[in-house]
């Protein structure tokens, strides 16, 4: 994770250099909803948070490129003690999160004579990196000796963005695992409980599928 992280820097460090005229940066603070595809337990029930730090280049007046460095906490959980033998029932999983993400600004759309220029769409792919993770089957922790979590996942990233103004803009993305979270020779432990999900690739597991809503602070 080390190697991760001082590439990312030396990433943005670079960038700062040769393009410093277009270069921007600023701080990311919001929550998270997430499920887990694949767990037998639909919905956004499991709340987080997300933090970290994103660094732009304006490649013209639609379009920007911005790389961020975030931690992001991503999972599942159920408190139906009636349905669900399981419960109350957790998976936390923490992640620091390195997104690309391209988005274009909708100036050149008006409707009804109102210019859309305070609205972007974004979109990206992003990788997660495992730093913690916790499971807890009918209130009890799991030894963490039980450890089947991948500590590498691609997502795909999709959002808009409101800008509130020059410095300040809210965006809401979904942002969606493309390969499982989890080993498959290593299942986790659910009781026979689990229901495993396909998605691109033709293989089965289970996928992280969040909902993050964020402000973007321009320094």
């Amino acid at each position: 994770m080390k190697r991760l992280l001082l590439l990312f820097a030396v990433t943005f460090a670079f960038a700062t250099t040769i393009f410093s005229q277009e270069f921007y940066g600023g701080l990311i603070l919001g929550g998270t909803v997430s499920q887990i595809g694949g767990d037998s337990r639909g919905g956004y029930h499991k709340a987080g948070i997300v933090g970290g730090a994103f660094a732009g280049l304006n490649i013209s007046d639609d379009f920007d490129i911005q790389m961020e460095l975030k931690y992001i906490q991503k999972g599942s959980y159920s408190g139906d003690l009636e349905n669900d033998p399981l419960a109350p029932f957790r998976i936390k999983l923490d992640y620091v999160d390195l997104p690309v993400v391209v988005s274009y600004n909708l100036n050149k759309i008006n409707i009804n004579g109102v210019n859309l220029r305070w609205l972007k769409l974004e979109a990206g792919l992003s990788l997660d990196v495992l730093i913690n993770f916790r499971q807890d089957i009918r209130g009890e922790t799991v030894p963490e000796t039980a450890d089947p979590w991948r500590r590498l996942v691609a997502n795909t990233v999709l959002g808009v963005r409101f800008c509130v103004n020059d410095d300040i803009e809210i965006g809401l993305r979904t942002i969606n695992a493309m390969t499982s979270i989890c080993n498959p020779s290593k299942s986790p432990n659910y009781d026979g409980n689990v229901s495993y999900v396909q998605r691109l690739l033709p293989y089965y597991g289970m996928f992280n599928d969040v909902l993050q809503l964020s402000v973007f602070w321009k320094l």
